[in-house]
Formats: C-alpha cells, sequence, structure tokens
C-alpha cells in the first residue's frame, strides 16, 4: 500500500503521528492506539492513511512473532486492536469512486481457517469503492461457496486462507467453482499470507493478491472491464 501525504494534514507533523500510531499498534497499547486515531480522524486524517498505518503496524507484530519476540497471545491482541481500529475507521470514508465499480462479490475465509482479520479489512475496502459484499464468514466449505454462488450470481468470489493445511480445501473450492458455474463464471480472487505465485497456479484461482489493496485494485479493474465490455475478463 503506498503512502499517500493527506492534504489537510501538517507535513511537519504527518511522519511523526504516522510513526507514532505504528509504534503504538506494535506495541500493543490499545487504549492509547484508539485514543490516538480518534484524534488523528478529529484532525482531518484520511481513513486511507490511517489503514495503512495499521496494516504496517500489524506487519511488525508479525515480524516480531515470527522473531520468537512476540507469542500467541500477542498475534490474539494485535488482531483486536486492529478490529477496533477498523471500526473507528470505516464510518469516515467517503464513496468518491465513480459508481461504475460497482457490482457484487461473495466473501469467505476457507474450511480448515478462522483467520478474519485480512478478509474484513478487504470487505471494508471494496465497499468503499461501491461493491457490496456477501460475506460467508470464516471456516466455510467449499460447497457453501458453490450454493452461494448458485444464489447470488455475484460478479466476483474472494477466498482467504492464512493456514497452509486448509490449502486442499482451497483448491477443492477453487476446482468446485470452475466447474460447476455456468458461464459467465465470476473470476476467483486467493488471498492470505500463505498465498504465493505457487499456490496460486497449483489451486488454479483467477487471480491472487498480497494485501488488501491490491485485492481492491484488482476488484475495481474486473469490475470496470465488466461493466464497459461483454467480452470475458483477459
Amino acid at each position: 500500500m503506498s503512502e499517500l501525504v493527506t492534504s489537510s494534514v501538517n507535513p511537519d507533523t504527518y511522519a511523526v503521528r504516522r510513526k507514532r500510531l505504528i509504534d503504538l499498534i506494535v506495541e500493543l497499547d490499545e487504549r492509547q492506539c484508539m485514543s490516538e486515531i480518534e484524534s488523528m480522524l478529529a484532525s482531518g486524517w484520511e481513513p486511507m492513511d490511517l489503514l495503512d498505518c495499521c496494516i504496517r503496524g500489524m506487519r511488525l507484530v508479525g515480524k516480531r512473532f515470527e522473531e520468537g519476540r512476540y507469542f500467541i497471545a500477542a498475534l490474539i491482541m494485535a488482531g483486536a486492536i486492529m478490529r477496533q481500529a477498523t471500526e473507528l475507521i470505516e464510518p469516515h470514508f467517503m464513496r468518491r469512486e465513480p459508481y461504475d465499480t460497482r457490482g457484487t462479490i461473495i466473501l469467505g475465509t476457507i474450511e480448515g481457517d478462522i483467520h478474519d482479520l485480512g478478509k474484513n479489512l478487504f470487505a471494508v475496502l471494496v465497499r468503499c469503492i461501491g461493491i457490496e459484499v456477501i460475506d460467508l464468514g470464516v471456516d466455510v466449505p467449499s460447497a457453501a461457496f458453490l450454493a452461494a454462488a448458485k444464489r447470488t450470481r455475484p460478479d466476483l468470489i474472494g477466498i482467504s486462507c492464512v493456514l497452509t493445511l486448509a490449502l486442499p480445501e482451497l483448491k477443492t473450492a477453487v476446482r468446485s467453482l470452475r466447474t460447476n458455474l455456468p458461464p459467465p463464471r465470476p473470476p476467483v480472487i486467493i488471498g492470505g499470507t500463505c498465498i504465493d505465485e505457487q499456490i496460486y497456479r497449483h489451486v488454479q484461482a483467477d487471480y491472487w493478491v498480497q494485501d488488501a489493496a491490491q485485492g481492491v485494485r484488482i476488484c475495481r479493474q474486473l469490475i470496470q472491464h465488466k461493466a464497459s465490455s461483454p467480452g470475458p475478463i483477459p
């Protein structure tokens, strides 16, 4: 996610406030973190800038976990902080995007995985560009994705997978959707911390994303292409 300076914020304090918020998340200071977000919103900060800070902070928390400096309890606490931050920030988003991005996406975390932080953040961002989200939740079986797709006929399908143990079910879900949905079949987008180019090719999804911001860009492009062209999505 690129760093964009917020025009309504004093450039001299921009970097300092960003670093403070990121540090509060990394240090798992829940009370001060929420207070800082409320203060920054009141000072005119763009919601996307604040989400970017939160994502950067979460990445550093994950790095500390990988280094053995943090344990599972810290990850749980960081996830709770991120959820509260998202709840504070989401109402401040303004839909400035043109309505040609309007569409529908089915979203869920695959069966065998109950992680929802990335999925929920992605849901917030795509709603902000006018895409309706049908959230199936976590631990979603492949059959449930297929049933929801047949019932609602979405423009896109997004499947999150964080745990490598859930990859066989992810492959099953993608294969089921590709095989059983009539044309024009909605593109299947996969994402999550365990997803890379190799897994994407193994699963045979249509697209894969590394983070929520990249996922939003892909969704916007796919929806706009569908609106402007009757042909298949390249």
